[in-house]
């Protein structure tokens, strides 16, 4: 992510993954809007960056929250924009049910898609997009098939965005396993790893 001029947009900033990568985007200049549910934790990842920092409270999994975030930004340039903000399911096939299933699509997949849709006139040339996907899109878990589905879309999303937008903005994929975090347990799951995965997401050269 090259551009400086604009803003950077960080979803999940209030821990984990999200929070790390606001810090590291702030240290490298840019503007950083921390999103996320919790204002509290926000406000801490944005005290850490400095002034050039702004806490936006917003649900991505909701046309409110997509709209709290465009507004925020209003007519400036963006730089860069993470997806880092995710709910984990741990739930059993017989177990998952639709208003479960719906919500982890709303948020996984349904926010990155419509946030990226509404923020897409506002890309600066060189500016990236990174979708965090997790491990378990091309490794099965037990009692995580909705989650995985959800994460498992947003490769397919990234491939096509990267064509879509490409090459003035730039679209990848991360796919990290769980981060020590106070909600994720070092233990590893029991997993499986299929036959059949999906290409892996290069970064796009522009």
């Amino acid at each position: 992510m090259t551009g400086t001029a604009g803003i950077a947009i960080v979803t999940g900033a209030g821990s984990g993954v999200g929070q790390a990568t606001a810090l590291a985007l702030g240290g490298r200049g840019l503007r950083v809007h921390c999103v996320g549910r919790r204002e509290g934790p926000l406000a801490q990842t944005a005290r850490l960056i400095g002034d050039q920092a702004m806490v936006v409270p917003a649900d991505i999994g909701t046309e409110e929250g997509v709209a709290a975030v465009a507004d925020a930004v209003g007519e400036a340039p963006v730089s860069a924009l993470v997806h880092a903000a995710a709910i984990a399911g741990v739930h059993s096939l017989a177990a998952t049910t639709r208003q479960v299933f719906d919500t982890l699509i709303d948020v996984n997949l349904g926010g990155p898609f419509f946030l990226t849709q509404a923020l897409a006139p506002r890309f600066e040339e060189g500016s990236g997009v990174v979708f965090v996907s997790s491990v378990s899109a091309r490794h099965g878990r037990d009692r995580h098939a909705a989650y995985s589905a959800s994460k498992a879309a947003l490769l397919g999303l990234t491939l096509s965005l990267a064509v879509e937008l490409g090459p003035r903005v730039r679209v990848n994929c991360v796919l990290p396993a769980a981060p020590r975090t106070r909600r994720c347990s070092p233990r590893p799951p029991r997993t499986t790893t299929a036959r059949s995965t999906p290409a892996s997401v290069k970064p796009r050269r522009s």
